[in-house]
């Protein structure tokens, strides 16, 4: 194979992305900038090697463009970012995305966490247990959760199952027992589930 190959032919694709040939062989397409920033004509000539960074390079933007498309609808994780770009990237492509969407304060993990934290606790009113599980699978780092979970400065969440009590669970009091063990499955603490029944003068046996 020769070292260098000639770009024969750059056709517009539907996606407005240049496909770049040589021949018959169709080589890959880049945007505008990656096609104008590399001098990329017809009649061109590049090695292996330049072809390959130029590819990067469009796949870098791909993927930047990707995430940004994500991040327009909501915010995401480091990790999660990362995880739904290698569904179409490779992990370098989807690194560089990530790295560039930090970079312009787009992902920030403890600013997700706290915003994730107060939906989970103020809305799904999740027990902080289970926050820092979700928060964990979402990959932030275990020292943001403990500071984000710390902002809240609520020592029990005995007002939160006592809401839940009264509305999700109300219909389900004459079998306390079985609301206690749906409430601990969910992460909260026995003594607390036990004070709010208490609070609400629900007879609770032993459990």
């Amino acid at each position: 194979m020769l070292n260098n190959i000639k770009i024969t032919d750059i056709t517009r694709t539907k996606k407005g992305f240049n496909a770049l040939f040589a021949g018959e062989e169709f080589l890959f397409s880049v945007d505008d900038v990656v096609l104008y920033k590399n001098n990329i004509q017809i009649g061109s000539c590049f090695t292996q090697q330049e072809l390959a960074c130029i590819s990067k390079q469009s796949l870098d933007t791909k993927a930047v463009d990707k995430a940004y498309a994500l991040l327009s609808s909501r915010m995401h994780s480091r990790k999660e970012l990362y995880d739904k770009l290698l569904r179409k990237f490779e992990p370098e492509n989807a690194r560089y995305a990530v790295n560039k969407m930090e970079e312009l304060g787009l992902v920030d993990d403890a600013a997700f966490a706290q915003m994730k934290a107060e939906y989970l606790l103020n809305v799904k009113k999740q027990s902080f247990s289970a926050i820092k599980m979700k928060l964990a699978s979402l990959g932030i780092d275990k020292d943001i959760i403990d500071s984000v979970l710390l902002s809240f400065e609520l020592d029990n969440q005995t007002d939160d199952i006592t809401r839940l009590l009264q509305t999700k669970y109300s219909s389900k009091l004459s079998q306390p027992e079985k609301v206690v063990a749906s409430l601990l499955r969910k992460g909260f603490k026995y003594g607390e589930i036990k004070q709010a029944m208490n609070n609400l003068q629900i007879d609770l046996q032993e459990y």
